[in-house]
């Protein structure tokens, strides 16, 4: 979906208002969802990143930003795609933005307009990474993660800065530009596409593209003067211009945020030999700095949109934010719903089977279990408790410190609307109100516990064979007592116990959310 936000009397860093300031975003999937920002870079717009490259690599069924399981938004900045832009018609006139209004401008569109009270990730691709270098500082408590793709987060200086510089000189100097009242192509701008394409590409890309003489003059002349692209000389002058107050370096403590910075060693915007993010990733409370090193895929600094590349680091930071809510039960991950009905894929010894939940059977048991799974709660644990023929249990951590964090973390019942039947599942408990996070799986029909206020909120519906082949020796003794306190030691020792005394009891690997509705 795409729209505008339009904000009266924008005030901007430097002073200056515009009466109406128009913000442009592109949304995919429903508000309900966990929202993800997605930041563009420079001379760019949200709709940039709907390219199979991109989109076709995150967004799908399954895969990391499944735009069932998320709420994507993509922002078109102030002076860029269809926000508010100089070409708009006050040309010089327009506000001299920068990095911070283009920032609390998104903050701005994205609470008010669209109503998000917290993001799941912050990410942006070149000035969009340096937006969330921002992001996280600016508003350190509105998001869980923050991912950087292809930026440095200090003044910008040397070479950078030189390239912007011939860009801004080569408009301002063109005869013709007429302090931005222009009423034709300016021959300078030809010169500012020149500084801006020996700025981003890649010398090994383009080499491989043309390794001759020939090759290579025919390569330019289609580059610059058969498909050059037509970009207004005052909102490229702006969009350059605006990065002159950006830098982070002195707000970096700030960010509190689970931070992965992402390079390519072939980007020369961003030159791994300058070590500045070696340096400053030190200061960031919770980052981490990756460098991709040359190889085929990459493509110079363009490597910020190919999550081809970098996919496996965006996959352990959504995986190591979501599991920093283990450690605190009133993290602001907890509050969130989860999906009408989703499916969760669990690996254990023996195989997988797959559990479909309903949430409107169970609307509080269902938002835990899915924040439960997404956290990795259930991962490396055991099926501590089987009886054969009634139900298979499963819901104690094998790290000691976490089941104690989450031992008494109760929520509060649901109404039974289903039956106790073979294949269904609920929380066990030890009475009203007494619901925290361990599961069961009927193997048989237990619908007499339906009375006892035992909710079901979904059932299996691939591999009941698996969950039927638990191993089940052990009957009570090895997690039965829940009623009578007897599970201490689970929740002390943890797998350490419960593989030295009973090594038989089956393992759940891992447990992932496959597919939401």
């Amino acid at each position: 979906m795409e729209g505008d936000y339009l904000v009266k009397d924008f005030k901007f860093a430097a002073g200056e208002t515009l009466p109406e300031l128009r913000l442009h975003y592109t949304t995919i999937g429903s508000p309900s969802r966990d929202a993800v920002l997605i930041t563009h870079g420079t001379g760019g717009s949200g709709a940039g990143f709907l390219t199979q490259a991109f989109a076709g690599a995150l967004f799908g069924p399954g895969q990391l930003l499944d735009a069932t399981r998320y709420y994507i938004i993509l922002t078109d900045a102030i002076g860029h795609g269809k926000s508010s832009k100089p070409s708009d018609g006050l040309h010089l006139k327009f506000p001299r933005y920068t990095y911070e209004d283009m920032v609390r401008g998104q903050y701005r569109l994205i609470t008010e307009k669209l109503g998000v009270k917290r993001l799941r990730l912050v990410m942006g691709t070149s000035m969009g990474a340096m937006h969330t270098w921002m992001w996280g500082y600016m508003y350190p408590d509105f998001m869980d993660a923050l991912m950087p793709l292809a930026s440095a987060p200090v003044e910008i200086g040397g070479r950078n800065r030189m390239l912007r510089k011939m860009i801004m000189d080569s408009i301002r100097s063109d005869p013709d530009f007429k302090n931005g009242e222009y009423t034709g192509l300016l021959k300078n701008m030809l010169a500012a596409q020149f500084a801006l394409f020996m700025m981003t590409s890649s010398p090994l890309q383009l080499y491989k593209q043309a390794p001759t003489r020939e090759q290579a003059d025919q390569a330019f002349e289609r580059r610059f003067y058969e498909q050059a692209r037509r970009q207004d000389p005052n909102d490229m002058l702006y969009a350059y211009d605006c990065s002159r107050e950006y830098n982070p370096a002195p707000h970096l403590e700030k960010i509190r945020a689970p931070l992965y910075a992402i390079n390519s060693a072939d980007d020369q915007v961003n030159p791994p030999e300058l070590g500045i993010l070696e340096r400053e990733i030190k200061r960031v409370r919770h980052g981490r700095f990756v460098l991709i090193p040359i190889s085929d895929q990459t493509r110079g600094h363009g490597t910020h949109s190919l999550p081809a590349v970098w996919g496996d680091h965006l996959e352990r930071l959504l995986t190591e934010s979501a599991a920093r809510a283990l450690l605190d039960p009133k993290h602001p991950l907890w509050s969130r719903p989860a999906p009408d009905i989703y499916r969760v894929k669990v690996d254990t010894g023996k195989g997988s089977f797959t559990l479909e939940v309903t949430r409107s059977l169970a609307p509080r048991g269902a938002d835990r279990f899915y924040r439960l799974v997404e956290t990795g709660y259930f991962d490396n644990s055991r099926f501590y408790r089987v009886i054969n023929g009634r139900f298979a249990q499963f819901g104690i951590p094998g790290e000691p410190a976490i089941a104690t964090i989450w031992k008494n973390e109760r929520i509060p019942d649901d109404p039974v609307r289903a039956s106790n039947v073979r294949g269904a599942f609920a929380y066990a408990m030890t009475g009203p109100g007494a619901r925290t996070t361990q599961i069961y799986i009927n193997t048989g029909d237990q619908s007499r516990q339906d009375g006892d206020g035992f909710a079901p909120f979904g059932k299996v519906v691939e591999g009941m064979e698996v969950v039927d082949s638990l191993y089940s020796g052990y009957g009570e003794n090895s997690g039965g007592g829940m009623r009578a306190g007897r599970q201490g030691k689970l929740f002390e020792q943890g797998n350490a116990y419960l593989d030295h005394e009973f090594p038989l009891l089956d393992k759940l690997l891992r447990a992932r959310i496959v597919a939401t509705k």
